[in-house]
Formats: structure tokens, C-alpha cells, sequence
């Protein structure tokens, strides 16, 4: 990977899996990362965490990307922090490790409403 030193990052999900793995691999490239989280706060604050241990720079962000405002509140959350710019967005969904038929309604709604 590029050096990212000066670049600033924004992973969605960032807390645990995939996206935890990829704020890492984003500091270890030198961005400032923005570890995004719904509501694994524990988690998040433990990559963040790392990243520090690492000598990286990173900060939390909470927000419930599954409601109306989610994505309103997250923006407003990253420019507070940034300002205007942000160099780097990964958009990390979420899913449900299961069959089509072990899904319910409300699972689809909660996929539906954070993913799109």
C-alpha cells in the first residue's frame, strides 16, 4: 500500500471484522483513521487503541447508520474532526451469516436501512 501519511480515513464498521482489519492496515499505512461504529464502542475503542500502541493516529465515531439521521449525524461527526477534508472513505456494510430462510423481516430492514 501507498504511504497515507497526511491523508485522513473514514471506515464505516470499523469496529470488529473486515472493516477492523482494514482501519489497521490503513494506519500501519500512515492515515489518520476515523474507526466508524454502530454500537460496538468497547471494540471500536480497542482498535483505536492499537492503532495508538502502533504510534497511528486514530479517533472514534458513533453512529447508528441504520437510522434516517445516521448518515447526517456521521458526516457532521467527521467534519468536526477533519474539517472539510477527507481523503479516504471505506464503506463497510453489515450482513448476517445465515440463509435466506433464517432471515426475518426485521433482519432485512436492519441490513436494507444501513447497508443502502
Amino acid at each position: 500500500m501507498a504511504s497515507l501519511t497526511n491523508k485522513t480515513a473514514l471506515v464505516t464498521g470499523a469496529s470488529r471484522g473486515i472493516g477492523r482489519a482494514t482501519a489497521s492496515a490503513l494506519a500501519d499505512a500512515g492515515a489518520h483513521v476515523l474507526v466508524h461504529y454502530g454500537h460496538s464502542a468497547q471494540d471500536a475503542k480497542s482498535i483505536v487503541a492499537d492503532i495508538h500502541s502502533k504510534g497511528g493516529r486514530a479517533d472514534t465515531i458513533r453512529a447508528d447508520l441504520g437510522t434516517p439521521d445516521g448518515a447526517t449525524l456521521l458526516a457532521r461527526e467527521v467534519r468536526s474532526i477533519v474539517a472539510e477534508r477527507l481523503d479516504v472513505l471505506v464503506s463497510n456494510g453489515i450482513s448476517k451469516a445465515a440463509t435466506i430462510k433464517d432471515h426475518t423481516v426485521e433482519d432485512f430492514d436492519s441490513l436494507f436501512a444501513t447497508n443502502v
